[in-house]
C-alpha cells in the first residue's frame, strides 16, 4: 500500500509541477507583450518600419498559438496511441510498478499497468503458500522485460532468478535436452520467450510447421516444450518447437494413414493450386494433404487449374492410391460425371444448339454449350465477308445460336459455325466435294468474277468464287450487271481450297456437264425403246460383234 500511495504522490507532484510550469510560461508570455508593448521602436512617431515589426510581432504570436493548439489537439491521440516496438518503452528494466489484474491462467497472471502497456507473470515464480489474485486486484511487481522489441512487459517478484537459470541452460543446450518457457508476446519474425528468467526468441518457422497460416496470438500465456537452438552465455537463446511438432506430425499421419484405404471416399479441402496439381487437406484424416494431379480435377484438360480450384474449396475425393512412402494421391474427376459422354449424341454434326459467348481470341471464339463443355468458332467462320478479330461481330456474354460442324470425342473438341437465320433454316444441305453440282446465290458481281454463297452450307465452305471465264458469258461482260444479287444460279465445284476450304465454282463447267447428262440419258432412252441409234452406233455394235466372234 506503501508503494502504491508513493507512485499516487509522485503521479500528483508531477501533475502539479506541469501546471505550475504552464501558469509560469503564461505569466513569462504576458511580461513580455507588456515589454514589447513599451519598447521605444514602436511608439509613435518611430521610423516608417515600425509598423512592420509590429505586424511580424503579431503573425509570430500568431503563429505560436495555433502550433500550441495543434499540440494540444494531437496530446489525446498520441497518448491514446498503442505501444510499438519502434516507441520508447513506457517503464524501464527494474522498475516497481503496479497495475490492475486483468485475467488469472493455470501458467501466468496478466496485468494492466495504468492503461500504458500490458504485462505478464510467470506464476511459476510465486511460492505454495501465496494468495492467488483476482482480477481486479492490484498487483506489485518489478519490471524484468520492458517490450520494447514488441512481446509484453514481463514482470517478476525473483529479479536475480536469471543467475540461477543461466547454467541449466547451458547444460540442457549441451546435452540437448529440452526446457520449458512461457510465451510472453508475438514480435516480428516469431515469438518471445520467457526461460526462468531469460529472454528467448522462437522463429516462426520453429513454432508451426505452416507459419504462414499460424496465429500465434493464441500461444502468449502457455508454457511449452522447446529445445536450444542457440545459447551464447545467455544473451543469445534461440528456441524451436520444430522436432517435436515434427515428430507429432510424424505420429498424427501414421495413425491415420491406418485408417485410410484406397477407393475410399472422404471430403478434402484444398490448400494450395498449382499449375500441375492441387494439395488437398482431409479433414477426416488429421488433415492429411493429398495430391490432386490436373489430370484427375476435371474431365475437360483444357481447362487451367487455377481456374477450375481455389483455396479453400471443399469436394469430396477418391483415394486412388497410398504408395510406400505415404503419398496419398487423390481424384475429383472419379466422382463426378463425364459431360463428354453423352455429349457425341446430343452434339452430332448439323444439330442446332444455344451458346454464350465466353472469351474472344484472335483465332475465334468459345462458345459454352453447357458447363464444362465448350465449342470453338474459328474466325474465318464467323462471317461471309473476311474479319480480322471475332470482337468485330461478337462480345464476351452474347447469346448466339450454333450449328456443330465437327465432333471430335478423341480431343474432345466441337467445331462450331453460325446457326443460318430462320429465312434460311429450310434451304437444303449440300456437300462441298469437288465436281459436285450444287445451287449458289449471287452476292456481288466483280471485274475478276462473281461472289456467292452456297446454299444449305455454314461457315467458311459457304463462301464461293466464279472466275470470270467460267461465267459462261462473252468476254468484256459486265458482271455486275449480268448477275444481279439475291438470284439464285447453278454452278459445279470445280475445286476446293485446301487452306480455306472454299469452293471454285464454274457456271460452264455445270452447263457442260448438263449436256453431257442430258446426251447420256437420251441415248439411255433409244436403247430402251429398241430404236437403231445413229450409224456410228450401228458399226460399233457390229466390231463388237465381230470380236466376240473372233473375226
Amino acid at each position: 500500500m506503501q508503494a502504491e500511495q508513493a507512485a499516487v504522490e509522485t503521479e500528483q507532484g508531477s501533475v502539479e509541477t506541469a501546471a505550475d510550469g504552464a501558469d509560469g510560461g503564461e505569466q513569462e508570455a504576458e511580461e513580455g507583450d507588456e515589454a514589447e508593448a513599451a519598447s521605444p521602436s514602436e511608439a509613435p512617431g518611430a521610423a516608417d518600419g515600425t509598423g512592420k515589426k509590429k505586424r511580424r510581432r503579431r503573425k509570430r504570436k500568431k503563429r505560436a498559438e495555433g502550433a500550441s493548439a495543434d499540440a494540444a489537439a494531437k496530446e489525446p491521440r498520441e497518448s491514446a496511441r498503442p505501444h510499438r516496438a519502434s516507441d520508447r518503452a513506457p517503464f524501464h528494466v527494474g522498475e516497481e510498478v503496479f497495475g490492475k489484474v486483468t485475467s488469472v491462467i493455470d501458467t501466468a497472471i496478466m496485468v494492466d499497468l495504468s492503461g500504458k502497456a500490458l504485462a505478464i507473470l510467470d506464476r511459476s515464480e510465486m511460492e505454495p503458500d501465496d494468495l492467488v489474485p483476482s482480477p481486479g486486484d492490484r498487483l506489485v511487481a518489478r519490471v524484468h522485460n520492458d517490450g520494447s522489441r514488441g512481446g509484453l512487459v514481463v514482470l517478476t517478484r525473483k529479479p536475480l532468478r536469471e543467475e540461477e537459470t543461466k547454467p541449466k541452460l547451458e547444460k540442457a543446450f549441451k546435452e540437448g535436452q529440452l526446457v520449458q518457457g512461457l510465451v510472453t508476446g508475438v514480435i516480428k519474425g516469431g515469438v518471445e520467450v520467457d526461460v526462468g528468467g531469460v529472454r528467448g526468441f522462437a522463429p516462426a518457422s520453429g513454432m508451426d510447421l505452416h507459419p504462414a497460416q499460424a496465429n500465434f496470438l493464441g500461444l502468449v500465456g502457455q508454457r511449452l516444450d522447446f529445445k536450444i537452438v542457440s545459447f551464447d552465455k545467455g544473451r543469445d537463446l534461440v528456441l524451436t518447437r520444430r522436432p517435436m511438432l515434427e515428430a507429432e506430425a510424424h505420429e498424427r499421419r501414421k495413425h491415420a494413414l491406418s485408417l485410410l484405404q484406397e477407393g475410399q471416399v472422404l471430403e478434402g479441402v484444398v490448400r494450395t493450386v498449382v499449375e500441375w496439381g492441387a494439395f488437398v487437406a482431409l479433414p477426416e484424416a488429421e488433415n492429411l494433404e493429398g495430391l490432386v494431379h490436373v489430370s484427375e480435377a476435371s474431365h475437360d484438360t483444357r481447362k487451367p487449374l487455377t481456374e477450375l480450384l481455389s483455396p479453400g474449396d471443399r469436394f469430396p475425393v477418391k483415394i486412388t492410391k497410398i504408395d510406400e512412402r505415404g503419398k496419398i494421391w487423390l481424384s475429383r474427376k472419379a466422382l463426378i460425371e463425364d459431360p463428354w459422354a453423352a455429349a457425341k449424341q446430343k452434339y452430332a454434326p448439323r444439330t442446332r444448339h444455344r451458346g454464350k459467348v465466353t472469351r474472344l481470341e484472335k483465332f475465334g471464339a468459345f462458345v459454352e454449350l453447357e458447363p464444362d463443355i465448350e465449342g470453338l468458332l474459328h474466325v474465318a467462320d464467323l462471317s461471309l465477308e473476311r474479319i480480322e478479330h471475332p470482337s468485330q461481330v461478337l462480345k464476351e456474354g452474347q447469346e448466339i445460336d450454333v450449328v456443330v460442324h465437327h465432333f471430335d470425342p478423341r480431343t474432345r473438341r466441337i467445331a462450331l459455325h453460325p446457326a443460318p437465320p430462320p429465312e434460311r433454316a429450310e434451304e437444303a444441305a449440300q456437300k462441298i466435294q469437288r465436281n459436285a453440282l450444287v445451287k449458289a446465290e449471287v452476292l456481288r458481281g466483280e471485274a475478276a468474277g462473281v461472289v456467292v454463297r452456297v446454299l444449305g452450307v455454314t461457315g467458311r465452305a459457304q463462301r464461293g468464287f466464279i472466275p470470270a471465264g467460267q461465267t459462261g458469258t462473252v468476254r468484256g461482260t459486265d458482271l455486275r450487271k449480268a448477275f444481279k444479287p439475291g438470284s439464285i444460279v447453278d454452278v459445279k465445284i470445280i475445286d476446293v481450297d485446301p487452306r480455306t476450304g472454299e469452293p471454285k465454282l464454274s457456271i460452264r463447267g455445270f452447263k457442260e456437264d448438263e449436256e453431257r447428262r442430258a446426251h447420256k440419258e437420251y441415248r439411255q432412252k433409244l436403247k430402251e425403246e429398241g430404236g437403231f441409234g445413229t450409224l456410228g452406233d450401228l458399226l460399233r455394235e457390229k466390231l463388237r460383234a465381230q470380236q466376240d466372234r473372233g473375226i
